[in-house]
């Protein structure tokens, strides 16, 4: 007896994304309580953005992580105010990256463009971390003659 095995669509075995943090602390509302994380994710929570909301500067994106009271990844809007420490990253996270596949959103891909247009954002948000996504993940061409 044979078993038949399907076959699966090709997967992306790693994808450029933007990261960040949900921020530690900070003040909220008229009294100016102090709030921990936001309503949604715990304190530094590490969260993969996507920019799909231009308008505004960004002041919402689309973010994928764990939240609070669970441990399945979410996929859900925030103010960006709450989201720190941008950075570039390779995501190889299995769960991370069907989760990004099964998005009604487009995620990023694995192309020398999508890392470019990610560093451009980062340039404008995150100077230093765009810095050094260009020295690690640029590398220099030979001089042209």
């Amino acid at each position: 007896m044979e078993l038949i095995k399907e076959e699966k669509p090709a997967e992306q075995e790693w994808q450029w994304c933007l990261v960040g943090n949900i921020v530690g602390e900070h003040i909220s509302g008229e009294s100016h309580e102090l709030k921990y994380g936001n309503k949604q994710f715990r304190p530094h929570a590490k969260v993969y953005i996507n920019l799909i909301y231009a308008g505004m500067g960004h002041e919402s994106i689309l973010v994928l992580g764990i939240p609070r009271h669970s441990s399945r990844y979410i996929e859900i809007v925030i103010a960006r105010k709450y989201v720190e420490n941008f950075r570039l990253q390779k995501v190889f996270k299995p769960v991370v990256l069907k989760q990004m596949h099964q998005s009604k959103w487009n995620w990023w891909g694995n192309t020398d463009s999508a890392r470019d247009r990610l560093i451009q954002f980062l340039e404008w948000i995150n100077p230093g971390e765009a810095e050094k996504a260009k020295s690690k993940y640029i590398k220099p061409g030979l001089p042209e003659c």
